[in-house]
């Protein structure tokens, strides 16, 4: 595929303003200097990674994303975890609402249909505070952070300086 008429897409739960600024709150208060933060307006919660797509799909895409958009829920973030391998840390939700599986599967079915191929893992809900964190670092717990979702988008992920997350296309979920 040509870059030129390829995007690099990904769907996503995009936090509030006040969701943002507690996650940023503690990014700034946690984190050590040599770790590489995830810039405050790229904090999200991806759903589905596709890849490189033509932009052939997009309308494709903008459809799905209308057609997947449920009805928005609250996602409670009270965990903050490590993963040694992709080196990340995240905050994530010790309980998953069914709304949250139930959206996942959704797109994924409709992305099936469309010929894009998705994770076979299964899915594991977080969103990226930080990258190049070889070990967890001692930290203070994540307050109980509550999110009301309530939108649905489409991002492009983009190379350069941060931030590098663009949303495409929005869809309410209330």
């Amino acid at each position: 595929m040509n870059r030129n008429t390829t995007r690099r897409l990904f769907y996503a739960l995009w936090p509030d303003d006040p969701t943002c600024q507690a996650l940023f709150h503690w990014q700034t208060h946690n984190l050590p200097g040599d770790v590489r933060w995830q810039h405050r307006a790229d904090l999200h919660m991806t759903l589905h990674f596709l890849g490189q797509i033509d932009v052939e799909q997009l309308d494709d895409l903008r459809s799905l994303g209308a057609e997947a958009a449920g009805d928005c829920f609250t996602l409670v973030l009270d965990e903050i975890g490590h993963w040694r391998k992709p080196q990340i840390l995240w905050a994530g939700p010790s309980s998953i609402p069914g709304e949250l599986p139930e959206l996942h599967a959704r797109l994924a079915g409709g992305l099936s249909r469309l010929g894009i191929a998705t994770e076979t893992r299964s899915y594991r809900p977080h969103v990226t505070l930080a990258r190049k964190v070889r070990e967890r670092p001692p930290t203070q717990p994540l307050s109980v952070l509550t999110w009301p979702v309530t939108r649905l988008v489409l991002a492009e992920s983009r190379p350069g300086n941060a931030p590098m997350y663009r949303p495409v296309f929005e869809w309410p979920l209330c």
